[in-house]
């Protein structure tokens, strides 16, 4: 299957790019009579129900859009714009505290972290508490301190808890009889069954690392590049399920537009075996969000061919499916050869002992035959779900 520009992957999504939140909410009900709650669902759904608050309140609700009941366009949605601000208002204080308690634990963590995600895009790139929901703190350590940071979070309350899915290179800690977000403790930035894995080097995104201060402590954010290489990793693995995963990255884009070096990311995207990953990420945050992304980039990272199993990615995305697992197909596309699929497909159901021992939260010689069959009984789901998609539409 050619892959070229003028006949994109994502047919199913192409059309006008849209570059404001309100627009691309539109496009997901057209064809239809849409009213002003369709919308609103629409937005709590695809996790930019506090940006819509703020771009309506920026315009002053001066947003036609047909009434479903009357056949009209309704002007100034009133009741729906305060149903948006006490989420937001409510979004806003419960993130002011949420970061207050962490930095309380960053201040108690004496080894060097990244902040990831939400942690590092809210305060630096939104620069708004109040404009993104968040489920979680996610944070990049350095292996070797993972017993210190174990150490340090379980004095502050916390205690270590496995988590649910495919295996990777992360911990959760949970605070008890207190209701704060968890911590989710990462060494790395990708799954530790997907391939390339040994390819990304980590050592270069932590001397790049910038530094910043959340509520006065110093702490890092990843350099604008590596940002984009994270965050489109990041996205592939949810399958793009929510579109605020495609807004973070616009806005990284958008806010470094001066600093941010193309090249070098075009250069390690490759060096790291991500370049389809990242341009995927790419792709859709331009088609949806009229992102200015340079056009030489996509050249350059845009694969040259398609095989089976990307096909089936493109034609479940096109359709709307955004499942747990179908990155999979992705990423056993990017295997080279027999031999390194084969070995791909034996670490998914068969992970290695200490990443299950990680996950599940034990000691080693824990692991057995029921943490293996959690494992491969996760997989086996997945691809159910997705033959069933495939299969019913």
């Amino acid at each position: 299957m050619a892959f070229t520009e003028s006949s994109t992957p994502f047919n199913g999504l192409s059309g006008p790019t849209c570059r404001h939140v309100i627009e691309l909410l539109l496009r997901q009900v057209r064809g239809r009579p849409a009213d002003w709650q369709d919308v609103i669902d629409t937005a709590w759904g695809e996790g930019l129900s506090c940006l819509l608050y703020k771009y309506l309140k920026d315009t002053n609700g001066q947003m036609p859009l047909k009434d479903g009941c009357r056949g009209g366009f309704e002007t100034r949605p009133y009741k729906y714009l305060e149903e948006l601000r006490r989420g937001y208002l409510s979004t806003l204080i419960q993130n002011k505290y949420y970061f207050r308690e962490l930095v309380r634990c960053l201040k108690a963590i004496d080894v060097p972290v990244i902040l990831l995600k939400g942690a590092a895009l809210l305060p630096v790139v939104y620069n708004d508490l109040g404009a993104r929901s968040l489920v979680d703190f996610d944070i990049l350590i350095q292996h070797k301190d993972l017993p210190e940071v174990t150490r340090c979070l379980v004095e502050q309350g916390y205690e270590q808890c496995g988590v649910s899915g495919p295996c990777v290179n992360r911990v959760c800690f949970k605070k008890r009889g207190e209701y704060v977000l968890p911590i989710e403790v990462h060494w790395h930035i990708d799954n530790a069954t997907l391939p390339n894995l040994e390819k990304v080097s980590l050592e270069r995104m932590w001397q790049t690392a910038l530094p910043v201060e959340i509520e006065g402590h110093p702490s890092l954010i990843f350099a604008p590049h590596h940002q984009l290489l994270h965050l489109s990793v990041h996205a592939l693995r949810h399958t793009y399920d929510r579109l605020i995963l495609l807004y973070d990255m616009h806005l990284v884009i958008e806010h470094y537009r001066e600093s941010l070096d193309w090249e070098r990311l075009v250069k390690e995207a490759r060096e790291f075996g991500l370049s389809r990953p990242v341009y995927y990420g790419l792709y859709l945050t331009r088609l949806f969000l009229n992102t200015n992304i340079p056009e030489h980039v996509m050249n350059q990272l845009r694969p040259l061919s398609l095989g089976l199993e990307e096909r089936a990615f493109v034609y479940l995305v096109n359709r709307g499916i955004r499942r747990p697992g179908l990155q999979g197909l992705v990423h056993f596309a990017m295997c080279r050869g027999e031999l390194k699929k084969m070995r791909f497909l034996w670490r998914i159901f068969f992970p290695p002992r200490d990443i299950l021992a990680e996950v599940a939260a034990v000691d080693g010689t824990e692991v057995g035959v029921a943490h293996y069959f959690k494992a491969i009984s996760w997989r086996l789901q997945c691809m159910w779900r997705l033959m069933g998609a495939n299969g019913g539409g």
